[in-house]
């Protein structure tokens, strides 16, 4: 069978990597992005650029999308030159980004009115899973669309999981904020006090990753502070700022409360308040009180 021509839209960390991925695959990627100048390095390894998301549309049969927030997708999607607009009957759209539940269900719903489907499926892994096609992708959508798109997704998705309906992959993508939110502060307190401690680094690295307390976000820390890296991070504070703002909308649309994550996002809060927005995760309390 001839591979699908891909489309791709949204070129940030996460996005440019997983389209460099397709271009090494082979595919004939068109890429579009709302800051031009971001399809210049993808252009140099072979994509080809669209002036719009319409167009964009057009040129593809595999539309691939890893948006910054709810913003973004209400622009590209539904804009007068947007995806939409150049949709067609049997095109498939994937939309990465973590947005709200609500807003897929309603682009699903403009896209299905022109023939087309559309899957929310939401990453974890970061730009390094995203870099190395280790990411995990967990998918809202019917197994139709699903099926039109899994071997486009395989060049930079280690595990694709289909969630349920059209918005599930992003309320389960929220349940992974949660978690994410508490073990970074997790991961930053025991990092705090272990510096209060006598110690060995290595030894604390080798017995915490074998023990229940382990947690990606802990061996992120503990690869970071080993390899001395303190430069701009693409895995920022301010980064999950916009998922914890959607966590506490789906929390207070059940009716739920969660504590620990309320704690844990105020040390999001506090960190961005001093300006440290674009600081790594694992600095979460490098600037807080002793």
């Amino acid at each position: 069978m001839t591979a699908p021509k891909v489309g791709f839209v949204g070129l940030g960390a996460m996005g440019s990597r997983m389209a460099a991925r397709l271009l090494e695959r082979g595919y004939d990627v068109v890429v579009h992005n709302r800051t031009r100048e971001r399809e210049a390095p993808l252009v140099a390894l072979g994509a080809r650029s669209a002036d719009s998301p319409a167009d964009l549309a057009e040129a593809a049969d595999v539309v691939l999308g890893c948006l910054l927030h709810d913003a973004a997708v209400e622009e590209v999607y539904c804009g007068p030159r947007g995806l939409v607009a150049g949709s067609r009957p049997d095109q498939v759209f994937v939309e990465h980004a973590t947005f709200s539940p609500t807003l897929a269900r309603h682009v699903a719903e403009a896209l299905e009115a022109r023939g087309a489907s559309f899957v929310d499926a939401p990453v974890s892994g970061g730009p390094e899973g995203a870099a190395a096609g280790t990411l995990t992708v967990m998918a809202g959508g019917s197994d139709s669309a699903l099926a039109q798109a899994v071997g486009v997704i395989d060049a930079y998705a280690a595990r694709l999981l289909r969630v349920g309906p059209v918005g599930a992959g992003l309320t389960l993508k929220l349940v992974n904020q949660l978690l994410v939110t508490c073990h970074v502060a997790a991961a930053a307190e025991a990092e705090r006090l272990l510096g209060a401690l006598d110690v060995a680094p290595e030894v604390a690295a080798e017995v915490l990753t074998a023990s229940w307390g382990d947690s990606t976000m802990l061996r992120r820390m503990i690869t970071r502070r080993a390899g001395d890296e303190s430069g701009p991070s693409q895995a920022t504070i301010g980064g999950l700022r916009e998922p914890q703002r959607l966590l506490a909308e789906l929390l207070a649309g059940h009716g739920l409360d969660a504590p620990v994550t309320a704690s844990a996002t105020q040390l999001f809060d506090a960190a961005c308040a001093q300006g440290r927005g674009s600081d790594d995760l694992v600095d979460l309390l490098s600037g807080a009180g002793a």
